[in-house]
């Protein structure tokens, strides 16, 4: 049995392995597309296997994602792909597939390996911090929406007859619900800023990466670094859920985007909102109202049932959205995954080093299935 980086000729195997065991009809194109075209351009990729006698057991991967602070822009990696054959449980396999990747990470300088998960104890044991858990801001268009947010809450878990009673409830209340977001959405549609143009962002606008140090620059803290080349491979080559991106100009600057998908449960996504807040003649709570109704209104004409976001952390960004999102209809669910943060020794000299309150997380964190 060896444990080690995938070799040439293996992907297909891995893909395999991870259908085979969850139930799954992901593509070869889309494993392609998370692991390997993902703006990484070094090799091997880190992705470690378990092979025994050519069959794989056991899968740990890295997506290496670009982030930028105070002190500039820094490589980070996603974990993902985690999976060991039940066959093979006992072993700690987890563990020491881990033990060839963090060399991969002190090799390649990682600040930072990070994800969203409900089976923490794995990661603890490998001295991962769970620093905080992911929330949802949510807007039902319909009562159909509520068994798919009930389901998600649930994590994937069978519901329970105490859940369908829940569910019950919660589409009886939620006409009542629908009717306030419609108003309270058509008051804030009424504050639209009329010398400002909206437009589709049909492809990555180069000013993107201008964006993010602005965003940085103003509201502090780090986020994923959003250049034109990042988004191209994020959101507009995504062979899982292709995104709609609306963006506000003045003159052709960039004043700030909202990017929304509609996913195959028929939920829409707000998947991703930046606004750098550095423009006086605005002021940034309008036009972070004039996104998100762009995703409310958007997702709602694509068929959506309802809206989702994410609502993270006390980053004075993700505050300001859950602030704004209320104001117009959304409501908050206490319901989410686990992060999980691992401190490499390349993170420490960073300027927000061990602070994950100050991340500007959004859905585009995720690894991009439903937006």
């Amino acid at each position: 049995m060896e444990i080690r980086l995938i070799a040439p000729g293996e992907e297909e195997l891995c893909n395999q392995f991870q259908n085979r065991i969850y139930g799954k009809e992901r593509s070869l194109e889309q494993w392609h597309w998370d692991f390997v075209a993902n703006n990484y351009d070094r090799t091997p990729i880190p992705y470690a296997v378990v092979s025994d006698g050519g069959r794989i057991a056991g899968t740990q991967a890295f997506i290496p994602i670009r982030m930028i602070d105070s002190d500039g822009v820094y490589w980070t990696a996603k974990s993902e792909e985690t999976l060991v054959d039940p066959d093979y449980r006992g072993q700690k396999l987890f563990e020491k597939m881990y033990a060839v990747l963090f060399d991969y990470a002190r090799e390649h300088e990682f600040a930072w390996i990070w994800g969203f998960t409900p089976a923490t104890k794995a990661f603890v044991r490998l001295d991962f911090t769970v620093p905080d858990r992911t929330e949802q801001l949510f807007m039902p268009f319909s009562s159909r929406s509520i068994p798919v947010m009930m389901a998600k809450s649930l994590g994937g878990k069978k519901p329970r007859p105490v859940h369908r009673l829940k569910i019950a409830a919660a589409r009886t209340g939620c006409l009542a619900a629908q009717a306030l977001s419609s108003i309270k959405a058509s008051s804030g549609r009424k504050r639209a800023i009329a010398d400002i143009d909206i437009r589709t962002m049909e492809k990555a606008d180069e000013q993107t990466g201008d964006l993010c140090r602005r965003f940085i620059a103003n509201f502090g803290g780090t986020t994923i670094y959003r250049d034109a080349k990042y988004l191209e491979w994020r959101l507009y080559n995504n062979p899982y859920c292709g995104s709609v991106v609306r963006a506000l100009y003045k003159d052709d600057k960039l004043l700030g985007y909202v990017a929304f998908a509609l996913g195959d449960d028929g939920m829409g996504y707000l998947v991703d909102l930046l606004v750098p807040g550095d423009d006086t003649r605005y002021a940034t709570e309008d036009l972070v109202r004039m996104l998100l109704l762009e995703a409310v209104y958007g997702t709602r004409n694509m068929g959506a049932t309802g809206i989702r976001g994410w609502r993270v952390n006390n980053h004075p960004f993700d505050k300001l959205i859950g602030r704004i999102a209320g104001q117009i209809g959304f409501y908050h669910i206490r319901r989410g995954y686990d992060v999980v943060l691992y401190n490499c020794e390349a993170g420490q000299k960073r300027a927000v080093h061990g602070e994950f309150d100050q991340w500007y997380v959004s859905r585009i964190f995720t690894e991009g299935v439903l937006g």
